[in-house]
This record gives structure tokens, C-alpha cells and sequence, in this order.
């Protein structure tokens, strides 16, 4: 089973990405969601534990990862899933996205700026061509919630 790899420039390799200039070690990242809402930026886990966890074993995460293979998979939705879906530049992901990703986009009032650090980003299903297209990556929020790495808030541009 391949291992999920965790965000470099080299495994991120002709995708659109931005560094965080002011925080080496750190990556700009997306979400689509409503600020007002908690729980959009939280993992599932995060949201049904009601705050952190302990980490999984690498091979758990490696399973997650592996299930998710393009941003909103139905992993998304099971309540032990430790992993936020992100994407390192959302012009990309909007492009690219399948249809009902597409209307889930332009529904999201918000869209999140957050620098992270690259050993929290893990690739989806690195055999599936669809997430590195949609520039995904999965933030692991176990540590620390996605929110607490937050840069700016934008207004969705694909708000319809």
C-alpha cells in the first residue's frame, strides 16, 4: 500500500502553490466553507471528539489518506476521518473541480487563507490523478484545528 506523502515542493510538483514567505516550513492553503460555522473547519474527528485526539498510527493515517481520493470524497463524512480537504490554490481547484464539487463552491460563502506547516499536509490517494489536479491536500487537525492557522478570510469568488 503507497504512503501518503506530505507536502514539499517535490511532491507538489507542477501544481500552483504559494510559500509562506514570513514562516518557513509552512504552505498557503484554501478552504471553501462558512466562517460562522465551526464545524466546516474542523475534521470530523475534531467535531465529534469535541477537540483534539491522539494522533493516529502512521498506517491509519496512511489508510484515511488513501480513502480519500478527491475533495469531498464520501470519506469526508464519516465521523473518524482526522483530515480537513484543502487545496494549495483555489483557482485551480474551482477549474477543475467535478460538477457537484463545482456547486459546492459556489454555495460556500467564505473562503479561508491559512499558512501550515508541510508535515500536517498529507496527499489524498496519491494513485488518483483527480486531487493533485485540484491541487488537494488534507490537513490533519489533530494537534492543531486548521483555525488556528488562519491567515485571512476572503469572499468566495464563485459565490453564486
Amino acid at each position: 500500500m503507497p504512503n501518503p506523502k506530505n507536502f514539499s515542493a517535490m511532491n507538489a510538483a507542477g501544481e500552483r502553490y504559494g510559500l509562506d514567505p514570513h514562516r518557513a516550513g509552512h504552505v498557503l492553503v484554501y478552504r471553501f466553507a462558512d466562517k460562522a460555522k465551526a464545524t466546516d473547519w474542523r475534521s470530523r474527528r475534531r467535531n465529534t471528539v469535541g477537540g483534539g485526539f491522539a494522533k493516529p498510527s502512521d498506517p491509519v493515517l496512511n489508510d484515511w489518506a488513501l480513502k480519500q481520493s478527491s475533495f469531498g470524497s464520501q470519506s469526508e463524512n464519516s465521523n473518524d476521518n482526522p483530515f480537513v480537504s484543502v487545496a494549495t490554490d483555489y483557482e485551480t481547484l474551482y477549474a477543475r473541480a467535478e460538477g457537484w464539487v463545482k456547486k459546492i463552491l459556489e454555495t460556500a460563502p467564505d473562503l479561508g487563507v491559512f499558512s501550515v506547516p508541510y508535515d500536517k499536509l498529507y496527499r489524498p490517494s496519491p494513485t488518483k490523478p483527480l486531487s493533485k489536479e485540484e491541487t488537494e491536500w488534507l490537513y490533519y487537525d489533530g494537534d492543531v484545528e486548521l483555525m488556528a492557522c488562519l491567515q485571512s478570510w476572503l469572499a468566495n469568488p464563485y459565490k453564486k
